[in-house]
């Protein structure tokens, strides 16, 4: 083959390479888009249904169901936080809890489309008392979200909410951070720190997903927060056979239907009756297969809000896909 042919040749597949990468990155960024569109649909149909004297139970339902309707799945495991509980927390096995008058409700989803993934919170509350808390909140969400395009200092964020939140009188949960989503990743190695930090973590990068979720509390807090005895919610860590039948099938029905993405033992009462769920996975978890997340509640149990959206970082400028 002659020169001319060769280099022919050679610029035609680096056209078709490039032609693909472009049409790889649209697929991806429209799934984003969707997860967020689906997200945002959600949590502004449930904010008027969640009432005092509603189930736990009946709030992850239809919040599931719905996301599935939409077009999506769950990324995890709807997480309903009263109060001082600030996260991990949904609806368990056979979960008579209610939300009650004068509680601050943090309602966390999360959606994924083929393992793109949109996560987003609001706070509902039945409390006057924590009004200014909450509006707070939100202006301290947005004054974040400002600083968010490509090459900007990831730690300029925790500069903002850090500083924001205490010109408002509040403090921010020190332990608790935004994060980096990857495909079927909720946390995909980039933490978005919400106080400031000492030296240099990285810049926002195109192309890139980030989920961004302060969360305040009182002024007279200790303002971090602390694991309690309750788990509902659970992920693969690897699959290892364990040479006990119900186990071992659990984690492969698992697998199936979730890979790495966490779970909750209620998406498993068509396969298995109760005990066999919480059988199941302690065995499962006693043997490092499965990871378990605790509650996390705020440790002087003072009362947390948390808002969050997610951000896709483009040439052009951050898209705020769950507005």
């Amino acid at each position: 083959m002659d020169d001319a042919l060769l280099n022919k040749v050679l610029a035609k597949s680096r056209n078709k390479t490039i032609k693909q990468d472009k049409m790889r990155k649209l697929e991806k960024m429209e799934m984003y888009l969707k997860a967020g569109k689906i997200a945002s649909t959600i949590l502004k149909e449930v904010r008027s249904k969640i009432q005092p004297g509603i189930k736990y139970s009946e709030i992850c339902d239809q919040i599931e169901n719905r996301i599935r309707e939409l077009g999506g799945e769950p990324a995890f495991p709807t997480n309903i936080c009263i109060n001082e509980i600030a996260a991990h927390d949904t609806a368990r096995l056979e979960d008579d809890r209610e939300v009650n008058d004068g509680d601050v409700v943090k309602i966390d989803i999360g959606v994924h489309v083929d393992g793109y993934i949109a996560d987003t919170a609001i706070t509902i509350n039945f409390s006057d008392y924590y009004t200014t808390m909450t509006n707070a909140n939100i202006e301290v969400l947005n004054l974040a979200l400002k600083k968010i395009r490509a090459g900007e200092s990831v730690g300029e964020v925790g500069n903002i909410v850090h500083s924001s939140a205490l010109s408002m009188g509040y403090k921010v949960i020190t332990n608790l951070s935004g994060h980096e989503l990857g495909q079927y990743q909720i946390h995909a190695g980039q933490s978005v720190p919400n106080t400031p930090v000492n030296g240099y973590i990285g810049r926002f990068g195109v192309g890139r997903c980030y989920a961004i979720e302060p969360f305040l509390t009182t002024n007279n807090a200790a303002a971090y927060v602390e694991e309690i005895d309750r788990v509902a919610i659970f992920s693969i860590i690897k699959r290892k056979r364990l040479k006990d039948k119900v186990a071992d099938e659990f984690l492969e029905k698992a697998w199936e239907r979730r890979k790495t993405l966490p779970f909750s033992a209620r998406w498993f009462t068509d396969l298995y009756d109760k005990n066999e769920i919480l059988r199941a996975l302690d065995y499962l978890a006693k043997n490092k297969v499965i990871r378990m997340y605790p509650v996390l509640k705020e440790a002087t149990e003072q009362v947390v809000c948390q808002f969050e959206h997610t951000v896709l970082v483009t040439e052009r400028g951050a898209i705020i896909t769950t507005i």
